[in-house]
């Protein structure tokens, strides 16, 4: 009986074994399909510590155009994207309360002219009357005291004047185009309120604001900028804004295009940073980390593609720290190991042609 029972339990055993593929994982079979290209980086390379940042291409100057007398606006010709030329009137204040004031500033500079003109005679004869004796110290200092008050009075009403003049009509300073529009017209401005944003048409540097953390690497040099979608190329370091942002806690750098045709002012742009002495440096030795673009997210689950005898296989991950353009690998990943740098598009198992 006891024979029996053995015999049985052998035979359920080597059934369950059979349908079971003898235990052995289960990997995903590799596609047919022809090999995709994909360019690969090392675990834990210093690739993987490149730094890529946002940027913006700037003009040589950009102002803010501003209203300077408390005035009535009557004429804004330009709208957003339109050019002007140099000296071109951008914005004028031509109501009548304002012609009456300039009319009166300018009758005031010409009276306090004649006063400035009559002071200054008298001084003259004063002297003359007192090189002769004839008339006392204290008259001549009298002359001389009228003179500074009549020539300062003048000046107080030249600079209302100008400022009358000027503030009526505002001209370009340079060739450029309108970026923004802040008034309409027909509403009543004070002095320094926005009107109108405009830049030149020269084509100034590229500008990113750099973290804190990671200024070490504008002095390691080996930066590069990419402007929209084209071509990564070589970008030097013209200078650094003196004082962080403590709000954002970075600091502007601007660059300049080493060589090739000076991209258009307002450009969207990408500014790459070469590693540094920096917070990825900082790292407990013998931490992997990978670029954050390869990184495949589903769900609560982060991992990556690992390019394995030619076949993509999809390798979840447990990840630490996330640093700028990098994050830290704390296990499912080995170092020296192909990561799939733009896994967009790719399946387990896929077969793929690895280019460095």
């Amino acid at each position: 009986m006891k024979t029996i029972l053995v015999l049985a339990s052998l035979v359920l055993a080597a059934a369950f074994a059979a349908g079971c593929g003898g235990g052995a994982p289960e990997r995903v079979a590799v596609d047919s399909r022809a090999a995709l290209d994909v360019h690969v980086l090392r675990a834990g390379a210093a690739a993987g510590d490149a730094l890529v940042l946002p940027a913006r291409v700037t003009a040589r100057e950009e102002v803010t155009v501003t209203a300077r007398m408390p005035a009535r606006l009557t004429a804004l010709p330009l709208r957003e994207g339109d050019h002007f030329r140099k000296g071109q009137t951008l914005a004028a204040f031509d109501a009548p309360e304002t012609r009456a004031a300039l009319e009166g500033a300018r009758a005031g500079l010409a009276a306090a002219t004649l006063q400035r003109d009559l002071a200054r005679r008298q001084e003259s004869r004063m002297d003359s009357l007192y090189a002769a004796h004839v008339a006392a110290l204290r008259e001549l200092e009298g002359a001389q005291a009228d003179r500074r008050a009549a020539e300062a009075g003048w000046a107080q009403a030249r600079a209302q004047a100008d400022q009358m003049s000027s503030g009526t009509a505002i001209e370009a300073p340079f060739a450029g185009v309108v970026v923004r529009r802040h008034a309409d017209v027909g509403a009543t401005t004070g002095p320094g309120q926005p009107l109108l944003d405009i830049c030149s048409d020269e084509t100034g540097e590229i500008t990113t604001d750099v973290p804190e953390s990671e200024l070490a690497r504008l002095t390691g040099g080996g930066a590069q900028a990419q402007v929209g979608d084209g071509e990564w190329r070589t970008a030097m370091l013209t200078r650094v804004d003196g004082m962080t942002d403590f709000t954002t806690r970075s600091r502007v750098a601007r660059f300049r295009l080493a060589s090739g045709a000076a991209p258009e002012p307002g450009a969207f742009a990408r500014v790459r940073l070469a590693g540094g002495r920096s917070a990825a440096s900082l790292r407990p030795a013998g931490t992997l980390s990978v670029p954050a673009g390869a990184l495949v997210r589903r769900g609560a689950l982060t991992g990556v593609f690992v390019a394995d005898s030619g076949v993509a296989r999809l390798r979840w991950l447990r990840i630490g720290r996330e640093h700028p353009g990098s994050v830290e690998v704390l296990a499912g990943l080995a170092g020296g190991e192909d990561v799939v740098a733009a896994p967009a598009g790719l399946e387990d198992g896929r077969a793929v042609r690895v280019t460095r």
